[in-house]
């Protein structure tokens, strides 16, 4: 882990820049169709993969400017304190999003995923860096053992959010074809569904482990106290007067 705010700043400033550019690139510009001209299109509304981005590109911004706030006031360490639980549960949504376009919905050996500019972005680059922020940059020993579950709240409502779009749009067009009910029923998008979210308790469950695994006495181990209400952080102690009147909440 890193708890240098400056590291942290620059490379959250390049995170934001990616996250905006992915979700500019998601837009309804490359979702016009050739055959309506420059009809505008909300297709781009239905993909789990922008909506994913979107809550990446929110996250990134409210953790960005608490770090830049931070480092205006004098602090030179410390680790992400803005909606820690919330960012968990937004890297666990990005992650899947991560791992279903390359193993079910396109290959990274394929020479087009790397050529087209808005697959990188938003199935690729966005969602590493934001990975790669919360293993870096977040604290040990936040995360309550119930926020994988709570992982499952999004992903549940945009299930529901898909089905009303697909019982009120005439002739709608499924974004992912496990959650076509007019191929498979609503029995085999069941299926798949239950199969997600379990793919969704898994991945949860690593990273929250994740989060658990970390230095005590010399020794790196894991820490299963105070798992289902985790204590406030303990201040830094290069920067214990200040943190101890600015101390880390959950916000």
């Amino acid at each position: 882990m890193c708890k240098n705010l400056i590291t942290q700043l620059i490379y959250r400033v390049v995170l934001c820049v990616v996250s905006a550019f992915a979700c500019l690139l998601s837009l309804g510009i490359f979702y016009i169709s050739k055959d309506v001209g420059n009809e505008f299109s909300w297709n781009f509304l239905k993909f789990y993969t922008n909506i994913s981005n979107y809550f990446v590109l929110v996250v990134s911004i409210i953790v960005l400017a608490d770090t830049v706030k931070r480092v205006r006031m004098g602090e030179t360490e410390g680790y992400n304190r803005k909606l820690r639980t919330f960012k968990f549960m937004t890297v666990i949504m990005i992650l899947v999003t991560f791992l279903v376009v390359i193993f079910l919905l396109d290959s990274p050996l394929k020479a087009s995923y790397w050529q087209n500019i808005g697959n990188m972005s938003y199935h690729f680059l966005a969602p590493l860096l934001f990975i790669l922020d919360y293993i870096i940059f977040d604290e040990k020993r936040t995360i309550s053992v119930f926020a994988p579950l709570y992982s499952l709240i999004i992903p549940l409502i945009y299930v529901a959010y898909i089905f009303i779009l697909g019982a009120v749009i005439p002739e709608f067009s499924y974004p992912y074809f496990f959650l076509n009910v007019n191929e498979l029923g609503y029995g085999g998008v069941l299926l798949w569904v239950l199969g997600l979210m379990g793919v969704f308790v898994v991945l949860g469950y690593l990273l929250w482990l994740w989060n658990r695994f970390d230095k005590l006495d010399g020794k790196w181990k894991f820490d299963f106290r105070n798992i289902m209400f985790p204590t406030r952080p303990r201040p830094l102690a290069e920067n214990t007067e200040q943190s101890e009147q600015n101390a880390p909440r959950e916000e």
